[in-house]
């Protein structure tokens, strides 16, 4: 986070997280989040005075944590270093599942979280498209053979990372696989590979031990 919070704040935050993802947000009052802590609901309210307050300071952790990734893709949005950082994209999809799970829920009761979350799907599909085009440019990828082919494209790998957790938890598998997640960008990439392409692909695979 841009300001560190103070350690009773934060373990607030990282009890109302764990809560939010075990039991949803609509289900977490502030009650369950002081006895989680081990502290009473006057003491909790001393720092967050209602419920807004401890999930809007979550967003807003949340979005320092995935601003970081997303500037350290755009650093270098190629096919390495995309690879790279996947890992620290879906832990942070994983630590906070309930985005996701409670999306209904979190957008027609906090419009202005809801605006915040509409942005980073645009953005990150947007992000998703860069690096596509910049593939494109370094004749890894073959250009388009069909107007909005790599639109389209890029929406549907946004899909797949933003909503891979969600899609893991409703079929009970808690173990996060990261790589199974490499494995289907690639095979959605694979088709569209140039010779180039193929070449680094089989280096990656290599080197990660996707083949």
């Amino acid at each position: 986070m841009n300001m560190a919070l103070k350690p009773t704040k934060q373990r607030i935050i990282d009890a109302a997280i764990t809560l939010y993802n075990a039991q949803g947000v609509s289900n977490t009052t502030l009650k369950h989040i002081a006895e989680s802590v081990g502290m009473s609901i006057g003491n909790l309210a001393y720092h967050y005075p209602n419920h807004d307050y401890i999930i809007e300071e979550v967003y807003r952790q949340l979005e320092v944590e995935r601003t970081q990734v997303f500037k350290n893709m755009l650093q270098a949005p190629t096919f390495e270093n995309i690879n790279v950082e996947l890992n620290t994209l879906m832990t942070l999809a994983q630590k906070y599942l309930f985005i996701q799970l409670d999306g209904p829920y979190i957008l027609r009761n906090y419009p202005l979280l809801a605006e915040l979350q509409r942005q980073f799907y645009e953005n990150s599909m947007n992000f998703v498209k860069i690096a596509i085009d910049m593939s494109v440019d370094l004749g890894n990828i073959v250009a388009e053979q069909v107007p909005k082919q790599y639109q389209r494209l890029s929406h549907t790998i946004w899909m797949l990372v933003t909503f891979w957790c969600v899609q893991q938890n409703l079929r009970e598998q808690k173990e996060l696989d990261v790589e199974e997640v490499r494995q289907c960008i690639w095979g959605l990439l694979y088709p569209h590979l140039t010779p180039k392409g193929l070449h680094l692909f089989n280096k990656i695979s290599e080197a990660n031990k996707l083949s």
